[in-house]
């Protein structure tokens, strides 16, 4: 759920700070336990080189913004990687629903349109925690605004007393800011329009995961030529 700043469509509708709304940085690691924003252009110019490592692209869709309060109703994972050539290749995809246990909002429904009737006999989060896990092993997780989604991946987990090793996140948010700047959008949709990518983006997990990886491949080949 991505408003035109990029950030969580949520934001605009509760009033979050600028702050919160605006990722600080294109790439992430983990550092005792924490997400660390990492000096760019380092992630792809001064370690594994970006076309030699596996990724996976991330959305979700929520009954709201708070991780701590708020739960998962849709999740996507993408996982792609890049040829010998350095073409994009999609290796494989999951999507679900989640029946997150509690009501979901209207105004949540009137986002992303699941319904309580939609979720009623999908599987809880708990249920597929290990094949998510299994997903993710090893891989870079890219997202639109990645730390708002894996904020409530991680989250989730926790509440199905399960731990997580994720390591490292992209955010193509931050990335397309460096790629295309002053671009009149950063609206993953729309951002994709305005540069001829191909778009499934439509406020659901699965078009707005695999927008993201297209996204993902079009800005790192553009920022890579400035290592």
């Amino acid at each position: 759920m991505i408003d035109e700043r990029g950030a969580p469509l949520w934001a605009s509708l509760v009033g979050k700070t600028e702050e919160a709304r605006t990722p600080s940085a294109p790439w992430y690691k983990k550092e005792f336990g924490r997400w660390k924003a990492l000096s760019w252009p380092l992630p792809i110019c001064d370690e594994v080189p970006w076309e030699e490592r596996p990724y996976v692209a991330l959305d979700v869709e929520t009954t709201g913004l708070n991780a701590e309060l708020e739960k998962i109703v849709e999740i996507a994972l993408v996982r792609f990687f890049f040829d010998k050539e350095g073409a994009l290749s999609e290796e494989d995809r999951f999507s679900t629903l989640i029946n997150p246990g509690v009501a979901i909002p209207a105004q949540a429904s009137r986002i992303h349109g699941i319904t309580e009737a939609d979720v009623a006999n999908a599987p809880l989060f708990g249920d597929i925690t290990q094949k998510i896990s299994d997903i993710c092993d090893g891989r870079v997780i890219v997202g639109h605004n990645v730390l708002f989604d894996i904020g409530f991946l991680e989250k989730e987990f926790e509440r199905a007393q399960m731990a997580t090793d994720f390591q490292e996140c992209a955010d193509t948010f931050g990335m397309a800011k460096l790629a295309f700047p002053s671009m009149p959008s950063y609206n993953l949709g729309k951002l994709a329009f305005s540069i001829g990518l191909q778009s499934d983006a439509r406020h659901r997990a699965l078009g707005d995961a695999l927008t993201c990886m297209r996204l993902f491949a079009a800005s790192l080949r553009i920022l890579t030529e400035k290592c």
